[in-house]
């Protein structure tokens, strides 16, 4: 790190980042070259800040001018949100942020990106989105945020399945709300029909991990996403490749994801990245 990453100084910024725990955070490591790299003198720094001190751990950094932003991860991502000034579409939409910018008058500007890093990622792969069918496996934070930056590729259809119910229905009424006609519903059955899977769940970091849906219509016609799959591969993924499907890991939409938060704690514009 020492070598790409010159000491702070008087006028460096901090773009703090809150969690609890925070030690397994790897926006620091990923962004930090990123800002070097640049010739930016901004700093990306862990702080462990519990669920009681988030407020006034909040209200701290809010007020300091050398504050480029907060990045928030697990469980600060609703608090933070609902402390912010303003806050993007796709981060009002499904009341969450994961990165915060702090504008020169203090006020805080909230933003999520894991639904446009997981499009961005797909790279060559994301006009395939445009009138798809797509299956959604997962609608907590990322998976609604994922659904959110589907609607604004124009997908066809989107079916949702999670266990909570609760879940599924914010899904459904967000996106449908987004597009304003009824494009998402609750998944009926297997992959009849379907252009694209997505899970956006843990499931599958485990080898007994069982996947909620019937996987023999995966066919070379697919796109497959596994947003589990960073250090290995899923035996989703590695059963889509198989198959002849296209995919895409956890570590496409992660890339894309960090490149587009490097930006808006450097102060560009929400989607911009770096």
């Amino acid at each position: 790190m020492s070598d790409t990453i010159p000491n702070l100084g008087g006028a460096s910024r901090i773009y703090a980042v809150f969690g609890d725990p925070v030690a397994q955070v790897q926006t620091p490591t990923l962004i930090n070259p990123m800002f070097a790299a640049k010739g930016v003198d901004l700093y990306a720094v862990p702080f462990h800040v519990t669920r009681e001190n988030f407020e006034a751990a909040w209200r701290v950094f809010a007020a300091m001018d050398n504050v480029a932003g907060i990045g928030v991860t697990v469980p600060h991502k609703i608090a933070a949100a609902r402390l912010c000034d303003e806050l993007t579409p796709a981060a009002a939409a499904v009341g969450a942020v994961n990165s915060i910018q702090r504008r020169g008058d203090g006020s805080m500007h909230g933003a999520l990106f894991d639904g446009l890093g997981f499009v961005r990622g797909l790279a060559g792969n994301r006009g395939r989105l445009a009138g798809a069918s797509v299956l959604l496996v997962g609608a907590g934070g990322a998976g609604r945020a994922i659904a959110h930056a589907l609607a604004g590729e124009r997908i066809g259809r989107l079916s949702v399945i999670d266990v909570d119910e609760s879940a599924v229905e914010f899904t459904i009424g967000m996106v449908n709300r987004v597009l304003e006609e009824p494009v998402a519903q609750r998944a009926s059955g297997g992959l009849a029909g379907i252009d694209v899977l997505i899970n956006a769940t843990p499931i599958g970091l485990k080898s007994t991990d069982a996947f909620p849906v019937d996987l023999d219509g995966v066919g070379p016609h697919m796109l497959v996403a596994d947003i589990a799959a960073l250090a290995r591969d899923t035996e989703l993924l590695k059963l889509a490749r198989q198959r002849g499907a296209a995919t895409s890991d956890g570590r496409d939409m992660l890339e894309a994801q960090i490149a587009l938060i490097a930006g808006f704690a450097a102060g560009c514009e929400a989607g911009t990245p770096l």
